[in-house]
């Protein structure tokens, strides 16, 4: 109760701070530059998060301002580091709000980007989160103004319990949850949901529950081994560098059944972390490593390595470039800037088709939760494409905002 009342004081002082700010697109003139604002973090473990789909979204920007701009003005923008630190970000998004961007850009988790998400609330500016998936960077958490680009970890979870039972066979499951973010809980509900609804609630043998700065899961991993019933598969709700411990752990005490994950794990950065990792599995945005099904995604990682110098680092990249892509999309249509307009086009994005894939949206519902998933394993040290899975079960309502969990 303490973290949320803590929580929620930093929500109240973004409300404060980006209070009595005109609405976007006020006071324009036709030859003044769209601005763009930045509230993310350029410092804190979010930084491995947010860094490599900010850089996707510069070169989005670069692309248009080469093909004459948007409505016929350059785009501009403005980056301030929250440091990874709540308080931060409700100042850094009412800085933004306040010097009069356009649209603001937050952090990928709801934690995180919220404070200054419901700074341009206030001010009755887009605004749009790099990656968060929790359903609460949207209508219900921050207001019909937040979106996100990435789907719902409810989504996550459900994709790659189907694919699961599905096409491997498993049967039985262990969920492993990291309860240090909203993310992690709402990727294991969508798990459990997923998996109770084809196998039955009485196939998930156990759970138990760890945070991610934990030095050791000794003892969830002795519970786990004393179970009667052994599990054939293990589903691990976090995100590194918490999550890539618990993996090591998992393995070190000899725990060879396929592992199940999240996106949060995605991409190679780690795997040094876990020596000879394999039966691990995952739904992911992209491959990074040349061999995704889609050629138009291979054809970004170049076009990424040709304006920076290097591959991405990170498949959450395309969805910073697809962030910039709806918007813009919805400034064309709507021939403004102006926030109410704009609001009204993307509202309107039925499986809209841009580079992330598929993109829906509602009056009610500003993340995805049935877009396509590229499910991801580890062979020979790197991750690897497997196939495209579409998530058969949507969630509703009451799974998306963990309604009675």
């Amino acid at each position: 109760m303490r973290t949320l009342s803590k929580f929620l004081k930093f929500l109240r002082l973004a409300a404060v701070l980006g209070a009595g700010v005109l609405s976007s697109g006020a006071g324009h003139g036709a030859d003044k530059p769209i601005v763009i604002g930045f509230a993310i973090a350029e410092s804190g473990w979010l930084h491995n998060y947010d860094a490599a789909p900010f850089r996707a979204a510069v070169m989005k920007i670069d692309e248009i301002n080469k093909a004459g701009g948007l409505l016929g003005r350059e785009v501009k923008y403005r980056v301030l580091d929250t440091k990874t630190e709540r308080e931060r970000s409700a100042s850094a998004g009412a800085e933004l709000v306040q010097s009069g961007v356009d649209m603001l850009v937050v952090s990928c988790d709801y934690d995180f980007g919220a404070p200054a998400a419901l700074a341009a609330q206030k001010a009755k500016i887009i605004s749009m989160s790099l990656c968060a998936a929790d359903p609460k960077m949207g209508v219900q958490g921050v207001g019909n103004f937040a979106f996100t680009a990435n789907s719902a970890a409810q989504s996550e979870g459900i994709a790659i319990a189907e694919y699961a039972q599905q096409k491997l066979g498993l049967k039985t499951t262990y969920v492993l949850e990291d309860v240090s973010i909203e993310y992690n809980k709402s990727g294991c509900a969508g798990f459990r949901a997923a998996w109770a609804r084809v196998n039955g609630k009485e196939s998930i043998l156990g759970g138990d529950v760890f945070r991610n700065d934990d030095p050791s899961i000794a003892a969830q991993i002795t519970r786990l081994q004393g179970l009667k019933n052994k599990p054939d598969s293990v589903f691990l709700c976090s995100y590194t560098p918490g999550g890539a411990s618990a993996i090591r752990q998992l393995r070190a005490a000899g725990l060879d059944v396929p592992i199940l994950g999240t996106t949060a794990m995605v991409d190679n950065y780690w795997l040094n972390a876990v020596p000879n990792l394999k039966d691990f599995y995952l739904p992911g945005f992209m491959s990074l490593y040349g061999d995704d099904p889609r050629p138009e995604m291979n054809q970004f990682v170049q076009a990424f390595k040709a304006r920076w110098g290097e591959p991405p680092v990170s498949s959450y990249s395309v969805l910073g470039y697809s962030l910039i892509e709806q918007w813009a999309h919805a400034v064309t249509e709507a021939k403004s800037t102006d926030s109410d307009k704009t609001l009204a086009v993307m509202n309107g994005y039925k499986d809209q088709p841009f580079l992330v894939g598929p993109t829906s949206y509602t009056k009610d519902l500003h993340v995805q939760v049935n877009r396509p998933w590229l499910i991801m394993t580890v062979k020979d040290g790197s991750f690897r494409a497997v196939e495209m899975y579409r998530n058969q079960f949507t969630p509703d309502l009451k799974l998306l905002f963990r309604v009675g969990a």
